[in-house]
């Protein structure tokens, strides 16, 4: 098992509906305890075990194992990695295999690996006989402290990222931090972005542990520190989520503090970049913008952010990063990708703004001019 991390944290996460709130767990030896927990949760039937390649390897037959013995028939099915493997053309595949695997109403669809897994079984288990019970089993930390957490699933249009998916909250979320002993250094910096993301947004105490010593955080740390670090990004998403639920009030757009730019970095790199290297140099083209609007109450936090994604290892300039990886894009260009993004209302660009850590709104009338100066500022 690794470390041995002693505690079993609990979280609930509540909707409106009773039907969609659903415990998160967190604590290690989960993994091979899920059978029990699902059964439990009062889930049954047949089980579709939908990883990846990469993951399954790692956690595949444990899983599997555990649901073996506590009497669910299980059917694996593994996916390429990567974000090219979240499309609606997959999810027809997934919806045969669960046809042909005999897999009902009363079955249970389980997500095991990082947000792309997640984000696809996730629509999958929303739209499947309009909708099987869903189980989710983070494996990244991004996974972890972002994209298995409120419900949101969705798989990609060539046109844009998420522009297909429903609400769907889980069942039943497990988090195992001994996941993250197999996780690449790279996966964890890509996580360590959204961790930097819910602490602007509503912690600022993390905020200030992260500007303090960046280069703590760049490697995974210890047990107790971990579980600080997942249970506080963790409590941002929960106590927004559950003001806002259906991103129907606006605080849940908060979550997408520098999406809107780091979904175009993605987009016109034909998602061969990483999400969390494109949150990391969006998060800094917001920074800079909301200085630009004089929207910050704390002139130095541009300057703050750069030194802590610096210290984790995280791009902080998005043209000679995405040239680095071999994609030359204008400013214009970027705007251009942005104009695709799902959160427009009206034909208009909404675009979450910092004013200091723990306070950032949404913005809808941002003219033209600042977000092309932010761009240019933040390129090289």
């Amino acid at each position: 098992m690794g470390e041995s991390f002693p505690r079993i944290l609990s979280f609930h996460l509540r909707f409106p509906d009773r039907e969609r709130a659903h415990p998160i767990m967190v604590g290690a030896g989960l993994v091979d305890r899920c059978g029990t927990l699902l059964k439990e949760a009062g889930l049954g039937g047949t089980a579709a075990l939908v990883s990846d390649t990469i993951v399954g390897t790692y956690y595949g037959e444990r899983i599997q194992r555990s649901l073996e013995e506590a009497g669910f028939t299980v059917l694996p099915l593994l996916l390429p990695p990567g974000e090219t493997t979240k499309t609606l053309n997959t999810a027809a595949e997934l919806y045969r295999h669960l046809a042909q695997g005999g897999v009902g109403r009363d079955g249970v669809l389980i997500g095991l690996g990082g947000g792309v897994v997640l984000d696809l079984a996730g629509f999958v288990a929303a739209t499947y006989m309009r909708g099987i019970a869903f189980v989710s089993i983070p494996t990244t930390l991004l996974a972890m402290v972002d994209a298995a957490i409120g419900g949101k699933t969705g798989v990609d249009l060539p046109e844009g990222k998420n522009l297909v998916g429903a609400f769907y909250p889980p069942h039943l979320l497990l988090i195992d931090p001994t996941a993250l002993n197999t996780l690449p250094p790279a996966e964890w910096r890509n996580g360590m972005a959204e961790v930097v993301k819910a602490a602007l947004i509503g912690d600022p105490g993390l905020w200030q542990q992260l500007v303090d010593n960046p280069a703590r955080w760049a490697t995974k740390p210890g047990e107790e520190a971990l579980l600080t670090l997942l249970s506080r990004s963790i409590a941002v998403k929960i106590q927004i989520v559950e003001h806002d639920p259906l991103e129907t009030r606006g605080e849940r757009e908060w979550l997408n503090l520098g999406h809107t730019f780091g979904h175009a970095f993605e987009r016109i790199s034909g998602y061969q970049v990483p999400h969390g290297e494109a949150v990391a140099a969006g998060l800094v083209a917001a920074a800079v913008l909301s200085g630009r609007l004089g929207l910050l109450e704390e002139s130095e936090l541009p300057e703050q952010l750069e030194r802590v994604l610096r210290g984790l290892g995280l791009p902080t300039r998005w043209r000679i990063w995405l040239a680095q990886r071999g994609v030359e894009a204008t400013p214009e260009e970027v705007i251009a990708a942005m104009g695709t993004d799902k959160k427009r209302r009206g034909g208009r660009l909404r675009l979450v703004l910092i004013h200091r850590p723990g306070l950032v709104r949404t913005y809808s009338d941002v003219p033209y001019e600042p977000i092309l100066q932010a761009l240019e500022e933040t390129a090289v």
